[in-house]
């Protein structure tokens, strides 16, 4: 029939997820059409919003709050990020709440800024996804657990010990966890600070975990984590650290590896390699990660030292069977004075070293991503160190992005002089920009585009 309403005439669950498809913005403008969309926008299940500069949806944390309160059916996911004056900290509670009333909801992320709100954190019946950062959290005092939590995310966050053990005991179902803590409630007991705290993993399903060492003084242990296969320890060293303290945080991560030496795919940011230099690695690192397959370096290169060169050869004698090798490394900030720091020696004093086992027999592929090639000249020493000893490298991937430093013609002419111990070696530049140019003749030529 002409002209006929085939949209209005389909049932109320199809047009619901038809919104769904929508901006938020655009399925409560529906409601205009006619009568039987007026009320539609109040069945959807998904939210996302942004508050952080009043732009999006919704201009306010009580619009958002009005809005929470007419919808009609359960929530399965909600998202906010937002940036909260003094007052508004108990809004965040509020939105909690009014969730934990309407039942259903298993994906929450909430990501705050200025004033951190504190909230009592509701058993949330269905939840499988959680992700907090900048919150002070308390659990209630029934707190059973999370029965269908699957991955937890914590960063920046305030919460006491016995909370924090409590939420990860009682969710047994957990295969991913991120924390980083800001700090953690203190007992009157514990009025300085003083104390270590410890977080103990007892996770059966557990198979991703990343734990950052910050200025709170905790201590993380693995009890059992059968199905663990990828970890990432990260350290957010504050500039003004002194020894002592970048010594505590290198003990602590040296006290970790052990539980950790399962695993198959490691990740380690530089700041922790800089701690870890700091408590004597070489005589004190007594494991083997005989599993392991992928070491990931991750970080800006301003902490490179003689110390921290002998932490990343222990490292890499402790791993026999490493196939791939990762760098990531960008620009530390400009206010960073780190050049006397770098470690700098002429070509010819690289002389290829005996008792590396995975360089002898295992590693394959190396990929380094930078920023630009600036930052390359500064991983000179490892590159070397790579091609003098790995016998049976395929292939060095270097990717960087296009930048004015005019260094590339002598960073290649550079590479095409290093002494390779694998005449299979191939040094692929990839310039993400442009196009990529070889290190070496012969070399297949790659670019941005693949």
């Amino acid at each position: 029939m002409a002209g006929a309403d085939r949209i209005s005439s389909l049932p109320e669950e199809t047009k619901v997820f038809i919104l769904s498809l929508l901006s938020f913005t655009d399925a409560v403008r529906t409601s205009v059409l006619s009568r039987s969309w007026r009320h539609l926008w109040t069945f959807l299940q998904h939210f996302n919003f942004d508050l952080d500069f009043g732009e999006g949806p919704v201009c306010s944390t009580e619009d958002l709050g009005r809005i929470l309160s007419s919808l009609r059916g359960p929530i399965c996911h909600f998202s906010l990020q937002c940036f909260l004056l003094a007052h508004q900290s108990s809004c965040v509670q509020h939105f909690l709440d009014l969730l934990f009333q309407k039942d259903g909801l298993g994906n929450l992320r909430v990501h705050c800024g200025g004033t951190v709100p504190q909230v009592l954190l509701p058993s949330f019946r269905l939840l499988k996804d959680l992700d907090l950062q900048w919150i002070d959290i308390i659990l209630p005092d029934d707190f059973a657990g999370f029965e269908q939590l699957t991955s937890l995310k914590l960063h920046s966050v305030c919460i006491s010990q016995t909370d924090m053990q409590s939420l990860i005991d009682g969710s047994k179902k957990l295969m991913s966890i991120e924390l980083s803590f800001e700090r953690f409630f203190t007992s009157q007991e514990d009025a300085a600070g003083e104390q270590h705290h410890s977080v103990i993993f007892n996770c059966p399903l557990l198979k991703y975990l990343r734990f950052d060492f910050g200025e709170a003084k905790v201590e993380p242990r693995i009890i059992s984590a059968p199905c663990l296969e990828n970890v990432y320890v990260s350290a957010s060293a504050d500039y003004d650290f002194t020894r002592e303290e970048f010594a505590r945080v290198g003990a602590a991560a040296l006290k970790f590896m052990p539980d950790i030496a399962h695993v198959w795919h490691l990740s380690l940011n530089f700041e922790v390699l800089m701690c870890l230099s700091k408590v004597d690695v070489p005589r004190t690192l007594r494991v083997h990660f005989r599993q392991l397959q992928c070491l990931k370096l991750i970080g800006p290169m301003y902490f490179v030292d003689e110390r921290m060169f002998q932490v990343l050869h222990c490292l890499i004698r402790s791993m026999p069977f490493l196939e791939n090798l990762e760098l990531q490394c960008h620009e530390p900030p400009e206010y960073v004075d780190y050049a006397h720091n770098l470690h700098r020696r002429p070509l010819n004093e690289y002389k290829k070293e005996d008792g590396y086992l995975c360089l002898d027999q295992t590693v394959r592929r190396v990929a380094i991503s930078v920023e630009n090639l600036r930052v390359l000249e500064d991983l000179m020493w490892m590159i070397n160190f790579i091609l003098l000893n790995a016998n049976f490298l395929e292939v060095m991937k270097i990717t960087y992005y296009n930048d004015e430093s005019k260094v590339e013609s002598s960073m290649l002419k550079e590479l095409c002089a290093v002494e390779k111990a694998s005449t299979d070696a191939r040094v692929v530049f990839v310039n993400m920009d442009d196009v990529s140019v070889m290190a070496n003749e012969g070399d297949e030529v790659e670019s941005a585009n693949g």
